[in-house]
């Protein structure tokens, strides 16, 4: 699944708590719990979206500065090289 294929359906998910009445606290409890962590989840996948844009910009940037502005080329490198070590 998506980065954008999960937003969607959490975002749907969201739409449906929003809809549920009243319940009891422990009920109002254990969704607010829900919602935070669908908050959590949304966060961390536009975070990783935004890491591989990154990482693709960077890679573009190393072709273009190796030559020119080698350690700058070095630095990039070495974050791309830190993202795909947790996954991006």
């Amino acid at each position: 699944m998506s980065d954008q294929e999960l937003r969607r359906t959490l975002m749907e998910l969201r739409r449906e708590l929003a809809k549920v009445g009243d319940v009891d606290a422990d009920m109002e409890e254990m969704l607010s719990g829900i919602r935070a962590d669908i908050d959590v989840v949304m966060d961390r996948a536009a975070a990783h979206t935004l890491a591989e844009r990154l990482t693709e910009r960077l890679s573009d940037a190393v072709e273009r500065f190796e030559a020119t502005h080698p350690r700058l080329a070095t630095a990039m490198g070495a974050v791309i090289d830190q993202l795909a070590n947790i996954g991006v």
